[in-house]
């Protein structure tokens, strides 16, 4: 399959307000054409409401300027803040390797 440039969007938790199981102030996860690049991202497990808050905005994001930038508060009582960032697009190919 062919490599192509990939939108690329680094999520990072920049404030925690209480207590979150999941994630940590300073947590990075990169997204690479809708998935978690698990090469880079240490966390072993994401939070599924934090998910579902991610799909709508990384769509929005992928369509702005490389650099634009987005946040939301995390929908279990803003323990979290996260911030999203646009990245340059790079090669990516996310075919499963067996």
């Amino acid at each position: 399959m062919e490599t192509r440039p990939q939108t690329v969007i680094k999520m990072t938790v920049v404030k925690k307000n209480n207590y979150c199981p999941i994630f940590k102030e300073g947590d990075e996860i990169i997204i690479k054409k809708h998935c978690f690049d698990v090469s880079f991202n240490k966390l072993e497990r994401y939070c599924y409401a934090t998910l579902a808050d991610i799909y709508p905005k990384c769509n929005n994001l992928r369509k702005q300027p490389v650099g634009s930038k987005d946040y939301f508060i995390c929908r279990d009582n803003g323990i979290i803040e996260i911030e999203l960032e646009r990245l340059a697009d790079e090669p990516y190919d996310f075919e499963r390797k067996e």
